[in-house]
């Protein structure tokens, strides 16, 4: 049993998946025990977050050299996705009634601060990192090629672009926005080849948005 566990622990494509499978727990505890929904996040970004720290060895395709030219492009990427997906709210486009998860309605004063803390934390940098090693350093080469890691970071292909475009839309409420981010993320990798700038990207955008529904109150983005 140790030496099957060992195996999989092992495995490239191990630490890659389990952050985002408990990730994937967590937001199903989310959907049952709505009231404790803040609570359940803190916890969620504080797992998700160490297991990301635990394997951060493994995750030799994140390259943190990058030019200043390249992060201000993945930065302008970033707010370009923020600004679509604020704006992609048509009824079709939407999976589902999201919640309106209004803290001020859910939390004590004392806990605001907090859950508000851990809320940015894990949608700016915790979410980015561990969606970006799953969809766009696992899942899109594993499609061409079980043995993803023999397949170079940022190889096109048609098979594996459409597939995770399609399955990142359907991760979220807002599938058609989450199709649009999917494909712009993407593109980024093929032009950049970096797994780093895509992160940084998608942080950026995660930002933004946690900064924009504090300030406008339009809590079914969270």
């Amino acid at each position: 049993m140790i030496k099957k566990w060992n195996d999989i622990y092992n495995r490239a494509w191990f630490p890659r998946v389990l952050p985002f499978a408990v990730f994937m727990a967590f937001v199903m505890m989310e959907s049952i025990f709505t009231s404790d929904v803040y609570l359940i996040y803190i916890a969620k970004s504080i797992v998700v977050g160490l297991i990301l720290l635990h394997f951060r060895s493994k995750y030799s395709e994140i390259n943190l050299t990058a030019s200043f030219k390249d992060i201000c492009i993945a930065v302008v990427l970033g707010v370009f996705v923020f600004i679509l997906w604020i704006n992609m709210t048509w009824d079709f486009a939407i999976i589902g009634s999201p919640r309106s998860n209004n803290p001020y309605k859910l939390l004590s004063k004392e806990a605001f601060f907090i859950a508000i803390f851990f809320r940015i934390y894990g949608s700016a940098i915790v979410v980015p990192v561990m969606e970006e090693i799953f969809w766009r350093s696992f899942v899109i080469r594993w499609i061409d090629n079980h043995n993803f890691t023999s397949v170079p970071i940022g190889t096109f292909s048609i098979t594996s672009f459409i597939t995770t475009v399609l399955l990142f839309g359907s991760e979220h409420s807002l599938w058609l926005a989450g199709i649009i981010a999917g494909i712009l993320y993407n593109l980024l990798l093929y032009y950049r080849k970096s797994i780093f700038l895509c992160i940084i990207s998608h942080a950026v955008t995660n930002f933004i948005l946690g900064i924009y529904v504090l300030y406008s109150g339009r809590w079914l983005f969270w």
